[in-house]
């Protein structure tokens, strides 16, 4: 088989001059490295100045609140009292064979001369109102978040705002 040229084939091999032009450049060592410098030292700065304006607005913000709380007489938590009250064990409503049993505490304000009465007034209102209750009213949190707030307002409701607050230490449902 004869080998027929094809066409604008060149023959010859490109000289040596011309593979030298049209070979790309290396690039720069120095071009890669200094933008990146650049950049790694820029954030850097950017960060640490960052991180002292943060650090300067916290500690400037935590000393007016410091300073509000002193002025417009906000309760100290060092003058509150925890008083446990007796666990309340009850059936439930329906089914009328589930026990609860919930152990709580309250938080007085300061000191009250008739705490002893005032917690055996909310036993038993805690009582009366977790009789009340249902299986289906304590299934998930939602249902235990629903009844934490219920008992607060009754806590409340029964004390005169006198307790600040109602700690639910266990809440045991058989």
């Amino acid at each position: 088989m004869a080998k027929l040229p094809l066409p604008g084939v060149r023959d010859v091999a490109p000289s040596e001059t011309e593979a030298e032009v049209r070979r790309p450049t290396p690039p720069e060592r120095g071009g890669v490295l200094k933008p990146a410098f650049f950049l790694t030292v820029l954030a850097i700065a950017a960060g640490l100045g960052l991180g002292v304006h943060l650090v300067r607005y916290a500690q400037i913000a935590d000393a007016g609140q410091q300073q509000e709380a002193s002025a417009g007489g906000e309760r100290d938590p060092l003058t509150s009292r925890l008083y446990r009250l007796k666990p309340i064990v009850t059936n439930l409503t329906e089914p009328a064979d589930v026990w609860l049993r919930l152990d709580a505490a309250i938080v007085f304000e300061d000191e009250m001369p008739n705490s002893d009465i005032v917690s055996a007034e909310i036993s038993e209102d805690l009582l009366a109102f977790l009789k009340t209750l249902r299986v289906e009213q304590l299934e998930g949190a939602t249902q235990l978040q629903h009844l934490r707030e219920d008992l607060r307002d009754r806590v409340a409701i029964r004390s005169g705002g006198d307790v600040r607050d109602l700690i639910i230490e266990s809440l045991v449902v058989q």
